[in-house]
């Protein structure tokens, strides 16, 4: 297994590129499709797309990948009105549309070789998802190294960020955290040392 961190998307948010016996899986690939597709080879298939969100620093390369790679796109349900190109719903201006089909993240996802298990952790926004593959977590914006998403923005909820991260606070301490913005952390260490969950 190979993980490709690629902090280059706007707000530079992180895209994961994640790589297994020649299949790839790409987490929030937020902009930028050429430079993603360079971490990819000729020989490798791109299983799926999994967006943890539908916030733009997240999805603006969704379409591009899809048009390069003919691969799924995952999102929980929740989020769809975020990237809704036909959507009328005044969502506080955040929507940036995704145009290819949008497959709901259940809790547990087979894509392609990769089986994920989807943690539905609202807070940042309605559909917020932490994505879980062995021992790696995409947190995206809900958890990050010593911190948590805002969630003053469309959807938000400061309750339902403080009941996610208090359900994240029961996983296995050794489970790397990989957040979309910043540096990489364990369950543990957020634990221990992050004000949002010490005082939980």
């Amino acid at each position: 297994m190979k993980l490709d961190i690629l902090p280059i998307g706007l707000y530079g948010e992180n895209i994961y590129v994640l790589h297994e016996k020649d299949h790839v899986l790409i987490v929030d690939p937020g902009a930028h499709a050429k430079e993603i597709a360079k971490t990819i080879s000729d020989k490798e298939t791109v299983d799926a797309i999994i967006l943890t969100h539908g916030h733009e620093d997240h999805t603006g390369a969704a379409d591009d990948l899809v048009d390069m790679y003919h691969c799924p796109v995952y999102l929980h349900e929740s989020d769809f009105v975020l990237v809704d190109p036909h959507d009328t719903k005044n969502v506080g201006g955040y929507v940036t549309p995704v145009y290819a089909p949008l497959h709901k993240l259940e809790p547990e996802v087979d894509a392609g070789i990769f089986h994920i298990v989807v943690y539905h952790t609202p807070g940042h926004t309605e559909g917020s998802c932490c994505i879980r593959y062995r021992n790696i977590l995409f947190s995206g914006d809900t958890l990050f190294a010593g911190s948590c998403g805002r969630t003053d923005l469309y959807s938000g909820d400061e309750e339902k960020m403080l009941a996610s991260l208090q359900f994240l606070a029961t996983l296995p301490r050794d489970l790397r955290v990989f957040p979309g913005h910043g540096p990489s952390t364990t369950i543990g260490q957020e634990c221990d040392t992050n004000f949002y969950m010490v005082r939980l």
